[in-house]
């Protein structure tokens, strides 16, 4: 994840995302994950998977963002 957590804080906070994310589907872990900041390997590794998994993801998330727009 983005560095180690500095307060307990963001500690619990880290928990419950990783809790909320657990009962998604992974395109949608993918793009919250995507929207907060985080970068491609450190998606991956929060839900285990891999950079290149997560760029292809991440490159049809943002085609269908693009194509719901010009609808």
């Amino acid at each position: 994840m983005a560095g180690e957590p500095k307060t307990e804080m963001e500690k619990t906070l880290r928990a419950l995302l990783l809790v909320s994310l657990a009962s998604m589907k992974q395109k949608q872990q993918i793009a919250i994950l995507d929207k907060a900041g985080f970068g491609q390997s450190e998606i991956a590794t929060v839900i285990g998977s891999t950079s290149n998994s997560v760029s292809v993801r991440l490159a049809e998330i943002r085609k269908e963002a693009r194509k719901g727009k010009s609808e």
